[in-house]
């Protein structure tokens, strides 16, 4: 199959309407009221609030996993 056929097929796979849905499917509710996601280092808890997502748990700026493993040191 020739470039222009492979894109010109493209396009019209992207051009044809989505199906119709079926008997029973239904767009899953997703509840917006969870509560927000807290820094999770030492105990008691850390608590701050906006965090991110590491493999070790949701930290803060302050306790990047970068900055608590002495592993993983900053370049300075």
């Amino acid at each position: 199959m020739k470039p222009r056929a492979r894109l010109d097929r493209a396009r019209q796979l992207l051009d044809t309407p989505p199906p119709a849905p079926l008997a029973g499917q239904l767009a899953v509710e997703v509840p917006a009221d969870r509560p927000p996601r807290v820094c999770g280092h030492g105990n008691p808890r850390c608590g701050a609030v906006p965090v991110r997502p590491y493999p070790c748990g949701p930290r803060c700026n302050e306790h990047q996993p970068s900055i608590t493993h002495p592993f993983h040191r900053r370049p300075q």
